[in-house]
C-alpha cells in the first residue's frame, strides 16, 4: 500500500461527500507512507490497525478538528455497529482501474486494457497531481493510455519518435523503466517497438546498460545497412547483435535508428558544434568495436567515412597518373567527397575535378598579347585559383601524395604559359599605344571612371596588388551579395589592363591614380586623382574628385572613418579608396590561406555597404597583381633590384624576360623580370610582385551596380561567364545552345563610340535548333496557363522560361547553378530570383518539380512530375 495507489482513490470518495468522515480500507501488504496524507488541498489522517479492536478504538477517538481519517487494516471487519459508523458502510478495497476511472475522469475503460492489472496501479502510481490531461472522451481508449504511462512513468514522449526515444536513452530517465518488474519491461518495449520503427535496437541497446551510446552508433548502423554485402558486413552485424543482448538484425529498425541518429547529429552539428564533434567521434569507436571499417565509405556523416571517400579519390587520382583511370571516374569520387554532409573537403573535391579538367584540354597557343591576356583574364587565373586551394593538406596521406603531383603538373603548365606570356609582353610594350583595347593602367580614369561618373556617382576602389586569380574569387562573393557585374555592351570578356613595368606599386598605383605613366607615392596620388582633368569635367557637383588612403580608411573604434562614410553617401560624383589588404597579407610569411570574399577584406565589405545604401556604382581595380611564394631559391639581383625584378646588366636567364619601352619606368628604360614563379630576388615572404608574369602584370578591372542595373548607356549587366571546365559545363564551350540565344537574354546596346574596348560580340545563336515537344506543350497547358497569370506581379518572360527548362532537360534534368547561369547567359544575381519565381510556377500545391539545392548549389527538374502536374502525359 502506497500513498500513490491510495491518493486517487481518496479524492474519488472525498468528493462524493463532506469532511470528517472515516474510511477502513483494507490492507495487504504494509503501509509505506506517513500519518498524513495531503490530498487535493486537504490532509487526512492515516492510521494501521492490525486487528478489528483496534479499529474499534480509533472509532472512538475525538475528532475536533473535522478531518477525514483512513484506516487500514488487514482484519476483516464484520460488526454492524462498527460498520454503521464508517463511510459507505463497508471495508474498501482498491480496485486499480476504479481509480484509474478518476485519475483519468472517464467512465469507461477499453476491455483490451482490463487484463493488464499492473498497468492500472502502474498509471495510478504514476498519476501527476489532478490527475491525467483530461479530454472530451468519456472512454479511456489503450493508446491513450500507454501514451500517458509512457510520459509520465517512464519520461518517453511517444510522439516524438525515434529521435525523442534516442535523446531518452542518453538520459537517466532510463531507469524508470529498466528499473520496473520483468512483466512490466516487457509489455513497455512490445508497446513501443509497435508504435516507433527502430524502437527496438535501441531499447536493446539501453537494457545492456549503453543507452549513452545509441545516437553514436546509429550513425555506424548506416553501414550495416547499405554497406556491400560480404564478410564484412555479415561480421558487424553479428557483433551488433551480441553488443545488443542477442537482438536479431531487422533491416527496417535498422534504417530507420540510422536515419533519426544522422539527422539529428546533423542538427547537433549546427546547434551546438562541439556535442556533434563528440558523437562522431563516439561513433568512430562504435566502428572499430563492429570491425565495420571497410564499410564506412557509404556513409554520408561518419568522418571514418569522409575519409574512405578521401582515400579513394586519392586513389583515382593515382590511377589517373598512371593512365588507367576510366572516363568520369575522379568525378564520381569527387562528387562522393562532395556529398559528405561533412563539408570540411567539399570545396578541394570540386577544384581536383576542375584542375583535372584544366588539363585535359589542350592548352591555347595566342597569337598575341592581347590574346594571351585575355586567356589568362577568362581561364589561366581560374586554374590559378584551383592550383593555390590544392596546395592546402587533407591529413589523408595518399590523397596528399597526388594532390602535390596533380599541382605540380598544372603549375608545370602555368610556367610554360608565363613563360610564352612575358615574351609577347616584350614585344608588346616595345610598341604600346594609348587607346588600343588593352588598357594601360594610366588609361583607366580617362576610359573608364570617368565616362560612367558622367552618369552615376562612383566609388572607385583600389585593391592594391589584386591578380586576376584573386578577382574571380572576390566576383563571386560580391555577386553573391546581389551586386551585378557590368561590362561595356560591345564587350563579353574582361577588360584588360596592363600594369606599369616594373609592376610595383610606386609605379603602377601612382600611374593608375594619376592618369598618366610617373613614379609617386600616396600624397603625389591624392594630389593626382583630385586634379585628373577627366575625373573633373564630370564633378561638377560635390566637389573634385576624392581620394581616400588606407591611414584614412578606418575609425579607431570600429567600421569606417566618418568622413569616408560622409562622402561615400553624400554629392561628391567620384570618391576613391585604396585598400592595402593583398599588399599587406603578402608581406608575411603567412601561413594562413586567405579566402578572398569581402568578408575576409572587412573594408571591402562596409564600402560596398555604403555603396549600395549611396546608390553608387563601384569600380574595382588593381594596380597589379601578385605570385605566391612557391619555396624557389633567392637570386642575386645585383645593386638595384626589388621583389620580381633587376637591372639588365646581365641578360635574362631561365625564367627571366628582358623589356624595354616607354612602359618600362626604370631610369634605363629596361630591365629583367621574373617570370617563373620560384625566381625572386629579395627575402622569402608569403608573396611577390614587379614580375613579367600575366598574374602580376595584367590588372583586373570589374565594375558592380548595386542590384539589377538598367539605363546605363553603353554598359549591360553580365552574364556568369567562367570558363566551361570551371562549371563542368564542356557542352556549352563546345556547343552554345540555342536556348541561351531565346532567353529573353541582357540586351545589349548599340555601340556608341564612348569606349572602344574590344572587338568582340555575342554568339550568334543557332537558328535551326528546337525546344524539346513537352516545353511546347507546356506553355500552352491550362494549368501552366493559369499559374503563369497568377504570378503576374513576378513575371519571368516565356522565352526565359523556355531557356531553363531546355537546358536542364538538354543536361538530364540536373545542374550546378553557375553552370546554368552560363548556359543560358543570365547573371547569377537575375539566375537566383528566376528560379524562386519559377518555383512557385512550377511547383503546383508544393511538389518539387523544380528545386535547388542551397547546400551543393544543384538545380534539379523532375520532367516526369511536371508532365504529371500540368497533364502533359507521360513521355513518350
Amino acid at each position: 500500500m502506497t500513498p500513490e495507489r491510495l491518493r486517487p482513490h481518496l479524492e474519488s470518495w472525498l468528493a462524493s461527500g463532506g469532511p470528517g468522515r472515516t474510511f477502513v480500507v483494507h490492507l495487504d501488504g504494509p503501509w509505506s507512507g506517513a500519518e498524513q496524507l495531503l490530498v487535493g488541498d486537504q490532509y487526512v489522517d492515516v492510521h494501521v490497525c492490525p486487528s478489528e479492536l483496534a479499529v474499534r478504538e480509533e472509532l472512538t477517538r475525538p475528532r475536533p478538528d473535522g478531518r477525514s481519517v483512513v484506516l487500514l487494516s488487514p482484519a476483516e471487519v464484520q460488526g454492524a455497529d462498527l460498520l454503521a459508523r464508517i463511510a459507505k458502510r463497508r471495508v474498501l478495497r482498491l480496485h486499480a482501474w476504479d481509480a484509474v476511472q478518476h485519475v483519468f475522469g472517464v467512465r469507461q475503460i477499453d476491455p483490451l486494457l482490463l487484463g493488464e492489472k499492473w498497468m492500472a496501479e502502474a498509471l495510478v502510481e504514476s498519476a501527476p497531481a489532478g490527475g491525467y490531461e483530461r479530454t472530451a472522451a468519456q472512454g479511456l481508449d489503450a493508446d491513450r493510455a500507454w501514451r500517458a504511462l509512457m510520459r509520465h512513468r517512464y519520461a518517453i514522449e511517444t510522439d516524438a519518435g525515434l529521435p525523442g526515444l534516442l535523446y531518452w536513452c542518453g538520459s537517466p530517465d532510463t531507469s524508470r523503466l529498466l528499473g520496473r518488474s520483468e512483466d512490466e519491461r516487457a509489455a513497455a518495449t512490445r508497446r513501443l517497438t509497435s508504435m516507433i520503427d527502430g524502437a527496438a535496437p535501441v531499447l536493446a541497446l539501453a537494457e545492456t546498460g549503453k543507452g549513452d551510446q545509441a545516437l553514436a552508433l546509429g550513425l555506424v548502423i548506416r553501414v550495416l545497412v547499405d554497406g556491400p554485402p560480404g564478410e564484412a558486413r555479415a561480421t558487424a552485424r553479428t557483433l551488433l547483435s551480441v553488443m545488443l543482448g542477442g537482438w536479431v538484425f531487422d533491416e527496417r529498425d535498422a534504417r530507420a535508428w540510422a536515419q533519426a541518429s544522422e539527422e539529428q547529429v546533423q542538427e547537433l552539428l549546427g546547434r551546438d558544434a562541439p556535442a556533434g564533434q563528440a558523437a562522431l567521434q563516439a561513433a568512430d569507436g562504435g566502428v572499430a568495436a563492429l570491425h565495420a571499417e571497410p564499410l564506412v565509405g557509404v556513409s554520408d556523416l561518419l568522418a571514418a567515412g569522409l575519409r574512405a571517400r578521401l582515400g579513394e579519390l586519392g586513389a583515382v587520382l593515382a590511377r589517373r597518373r598512371a593512365g588507367d583511370a576510366q572516363p568520369g571516374e575522379i568525378e564520381r569520387a569527387a562528387e562522393r567527397v562532395r556529398s559528405h554532409r561533412l563539408d570540411e573537403h567539399r570545396g578541394l573535391a570540386t577544384m581536383v575535378t576542375r584542375l583535372v579538367r584544366w588539363l585535359q584540354n589542350e592548352a591555347p597557343d595566342p597569337a598575341d598579347f592581347r590574346a594571351a591576356a585575355a586567356a589568362h583574364a577568362g581561364d589561366e587565373s581560374y586554374a590559378d585559383w584551383a592550383r593555390t586551394a590544392l596546395r592546402a593538406a587533407t591529413g589523408e596521406p595518399a590523397l596528399d601524395e597526388e594532390l602535390r603531383a596533380l599541382v605540380a603538373e598544372a603549375d608545370e603548365r602555368r610556367r610554360q604559359q608565363d613563360v610564352a606570356f612575358a615574351a609577347l609582353l616584350a614585344k608588346f610594350v616595345g610598341h604600346a599605344a594609348p587607346g588600343g583595347p588593352v588598357l594601360g593602367v594610366e588609361e583607366v580614369l580617362e576610359r573608364i571612371v570617368a565616362p560612367l561618373a558622367e552618369q552615376r556617382p562612383v566609388l572607385f576602389l583600389v585593391l592594391d596588388g589584386m591578380s586576376h586569380r584573386v578577382a574571380s574569387e572576390l566576383t563571386e562573393d560580391v555577386v553573391a551579395r546581389g551586386w551585378i557585374e557590368l561590362r561595356p555592351s560591345e564587350q563579353s570578356t574582361r577588360t584588360l589592363v596592363l600594369s606599369a613595368l616594373p609592376s610595383v606599386t610606386a609605379y603602377s598605383r601612382t600611374s593608375l591614380l594619376s592618369g598618366t605613366l610617373v613614379k609617386g607615392n600616396a600624397p603625389d596620388e591624392v594630389k593626382a586623382f583630385a586634379a585628373h582633368v577627366g575625373l573633373g569635367a564630370v564633378s561638377k557637383r560635390g566637389g573634385a574628385p576624392l581620394l581616400f588612403h588606407k591611414g584614412s580608411l578606418k575609425d579607431p573604434h570600429g567600421g569606417l572613418a566618418s568622413d569616408l562614410r560622409s562622402e561615400v553617401a553624400g554629392d561628391r560624383r567620384i570618391v576613391g579608396a585604396v585598400i592595402n589588404a593583398i599588399d599587406d597579407h603578402l608581406a608575411r610569411n603567412d601561413q594562413l590561406a586567405a579566402p578572398w570574399s569581402a568578408t575576409y577584406v572587412p573594408l571591402l565589405r562596409l564600402l560596398l555597404d555604403e555603396a549600395r545604401n549611396a546608390g553608387r556604382l563601384v569600380i574595382l581595380a588593381s594596380d597589379h597583381g601578385h605570385v605566391l611564394d612557391r619555396g624557389g631559391a633567392a637570386r642575386n639581383g645585383g645593386p638595384d633590384h626589388g621583389e620580381r625584378y633587376r637591372r639588365a646588366t646581365d641578360p635574362a636567364g631561365d625564367g627571366e624576360q628582358l623589356v624595354e619601352g616607354t612602359r618600362v619606368l626604370v631610369p634605363e628604360g629596361r630591365c629583367v623580370l621574373a617570370v617563373d614563379e620560384n625566381v625572386r630576388y629579395a627575402p622569402r615572404k608569403h608573396g611577390y610582385h614587379g614580375g613579367g608574369s600575366p598574374q602580376e602584370v595584367l590588372a583586373p578591372l570589374l565594375v558592380f551596380a548595386p542590384g539589377l542595373a538598367e539605363g546605363l548607356n553603353g554598359w549591360a549587366e553580365t552574364p556568369y561567364d567562367p570558363p566551361a571546365w570551371w562549371t563542368s559545363d564542356v557542352e556549352a564551350e563546345q556547343q552554345p545552345p540555342s536556348v541561351a540565344a531565346s532567353a529573353a537574354p541582357i540586351a545589349r546596346e548599340e555601340p556608341t563610340g564612348q569606349l572602344t574596348l574590344g572587338d568582340e560580340t555575342p554568339p550568334a545563336s543557332d537558328p535551326g535548333a528546337t525546344e524539346p515537344a513537352w516545353i511546347v506543350q507546356l506553355i500552352s497547358a491550362e494549368t501552366f496557363v493559369t499559374q503563369l497569370a497568377a504570378a503576374s506581379r513576378s513575371r519571368v518572360s516565356e522565352e526565359r522560361i523556355v531557356a531553363i527548362l531546355a537546358a536542364l532537360d538538354a543536361a538530364g534534368g540536373k545542374l550546378l547553378h553557375e553552370a546554368l547561369a552560363r548556359r543560358v547567359g543570365i547573371p547569377p544575381l537575375r539566375l537566383t530570383g528566376t528560379l524562386a519565381m519559377m518555383r512557385q510556377l512550377l511547383n503546383v500545391d508544393g511538389y518539387p518539380v523544380l528545386s535547388v539545392d542551397e547546400d551543393t548549389g544543384d538545380v534539379a527538374l523532375d520532367v516526369a512530375l511536371l508532365r504529371e502536374q500540368f497533364g502533359l502525359g507521360a513521355s513518350s
